[in-house]
């Protein structure tokens, strides 16, 4: 079931993209409403972060094209906001908190690329919405993991972009942290961002996301969460016996699903 939106803010046609000639997306095909948090979630190995590295631009695809607010992702780079996994970041780099938030505004910076006061006052009203004001000269390095994914969350928010891909923002988190994300993002919500979220955990999907993408390589479906989170949709997309909500979340626990090979 794919059900397609008027004026999107994502557009992606007949997209395909492989790894070591193995394809990771095949034909995929969608639209995503503006203002709402859209989750991608499906097994592992499915493609979800790769879907989003292709709406960012970050690889290269086999065929097919996406499209932001109607344009290219090089036309519209300054309204886009990226959070990679937390994992695929050298956090060893010598930077403090409030540098890696001020990185958000370099987008924003006028002819001499100099940080304004008024620079330094928005980041740090950032690393304050996510609670880490108090660590703003602190080293990223000596920060805990749900530390840093909360600077990164601050780093995006400086940018105040219009949508915001965030790759397994929950990843490693405690719930507090977490917990404190999901406000962060309902709130953006409210101020007609578009939040696409890719995660794993299908029992808490339903009360985070208003959409929800379903992807195993190809497109299973994509739609209101209450349309799209049907056991038969969740079982076409994970296989077995899958039949409700609650024991998609013990098998992925098990790790009964094929784990997605390393890129070299």
């Amino acid at each position: 079931m794919i059900i397609h939106t008027q004026n999107p803010v994502i557009e992606v046609h007949d997209l395909t993209a492989s790894y070591d000639r193995r394809p990771v997306l095949w034909n995929v095909d969608l639209t995503l409403p503006e203002g709402s948090l859209i989750g991608i979630i499906g097994p592992n190995g499915a493609g979800k972060s790769t879907l989003l590295k292709a709406i960012m631009g970050l690889i290269p695809v086999n065929s097919g094209y996406v499209h932001l607010f109607g344009k290219t992702i090089d036309e519209v780079r300054s309204k886009v906001s990226y959070v990679p996994q937390r994992e695929s970041v050298d956090w060893d780099f010598p930077a403090s908190a409030l540098d890696v938030v001020l990185m958000g505004r370099y987008g924003k910076l006028g002819l001499f690329r100099r940080v304004r006061p008024s620079d330094r006052e928005v980041a740090l009203s950032c690393l304050q919405k996510v609670g880490m004001e108090a660590f703003a000269n602190r080293q990223i390095s000596q920060l805990s993991g749900g530390q840093q994914q909360r600077v990164f969350l601050a780093r995006a928010l400086a940018q105040d972009a219009q949508l915001y891909c965030l790759d397994e923002p929950f990843a490693g988190v405690d719930i507090a942290t977490e917990n404190t994300i999901m406000e962060i993002l309902r709130t953006m919500r409210k101020e007609g961002k578009t939040v696409l979220v890719v995660h794993h955990d299908l029992q808490s999907a339903a009360e985070y996301f208003d959409w929800v993408i379903l992807l195993n390589v190809r497109l299973v479906a994509c739609g209101p969460v209450e349309q799209v989170l049907t056991p038969e949709l969740l079982q076409e997309t994970y296989g077995g016996k899958l039949t409700i909500l609650a024991k998609a979340g013990e098998l992925l626990q098990k790790e009964q699903y094929p784990v997605r090979e390393k890129k070299k």
